[in-house]
């Protein structure tokens, strides 16, 4: 939506939460495995492909059918994380071309089915002969993501020398749990933690950014607490994401990291990368 469709951020959360409720308001099925084991998807993938139809043909001079990276300069360039369910290898969709990338030739829409395609709540999705699941399996925090893509996209090895500023943005702390004995919680519960956590990447990536962190370059900004127990599919819980976030703010510390981002990203000087 920011990048590609190129909306404001109030108008990513309005289309958001209205494409949300849409979406996770009527589950087809109430679980996500079959009689015969085999896992199945809770939500319709129809729905889900309908409803981003739908924003994507709201916006000014953008057609759903649209290719995600139709070699035009955009203000910003976007890619999303999408797991290829032959390999299991992480893929970015890129609006974009770098030289020398295999391009994944999706439309608009394609993408972004791709990138939500998350496993027990939609069907994998086919672009062309490949098919792709949830980006979040493979990086569900993708900043090292990023940080490749920067590479390949400007050459540079070092790239905390010339970053401005790198903002990374979570979804909130899961918390700490411990590895279950029991089978069926080990694969239902603590498999699913382990490939899908974030602060443990973030908390590595830190370790190689300090130097840019302790120059107010690098940003990392995540709820600490409130957001462990809403599940991705639980629309009704906004209330709750919205005063666990504005709590997490209004904090003293956070509000002054608040302002040095700020701070660094009105700065002329420099480039600046984000995700």
């Amino acid at each position: 939506m920011l990048g590609r469709l190129e909306m404001d951020v109030d108008q990513c959360i309005t289309e958001y939460n209205e494409l949300s409720k849409r979406i996770f308001g009527e589950p087809r099925r109430r679980f996500a495995v079959g009689w015969s084991g085999k896992i199945t998807a809770k939500f319709s993938s129809a729905k889900l492909a309908e409803e981003i139809r739908k924003v994507t043909a709201a916006c000014p001079g953008v057609s759903p059918d649209d290719l995600f990276n139709d070699k035009q300069e955009h203000k910003c360039r976007v890619f999303v994380c999408a797991t290829a369910k032959e390999t299991g290898s992480t893929t970015r969709l890129r609006s974009y071309t770098v030289p020398g990338e295999l391009d994944v030739n999706a439309t608009i829409v394609e993408a972004a089915l791709a990138t939500s395609a998350a496993t027990t709540l939609f069907e994998p999705v086919t672009i062309g002969r490949r098919e792709f699941v949830d980006g979040a399996l493979g990086a569900n925090n993708p900043v090292g993501e990023v940080e490749s893509e920067a590479m390949n996209i400007w050459g540079q090895r070092n790239l905390g020398a010339s970053v401005k500023c790198f903002v990374s943005v979570g979804t909130g702390v899961a918390g700490i749990s411990p590895v279950q004995e029991s089978a069926r919680l080990f694969f239902s519960e603590t498999l699913v933690r382990i490939s899908t956590e974030t602060e443990a990447t973030a908390t590595r990536f830190l370790d190689r950014w300090r130097a840019e962190y302790e120059r107010n370059r690098y940003f990392r900004f995540s709820v600490q607490q409130g957001l462990q127990g809403v599940a991705l599919h639980e629309w009704e819980e906004f209330g709750l994401i919205e005063a666990a976030t504005a709590e997490y703010l209004r904090h003293t510390e956070q509000r002054v990291r608040l302002e040095r981002c700020i701070s660094s990203l009105l700065d002329p000087q420099g480039t600046s990368y984000d995700h």
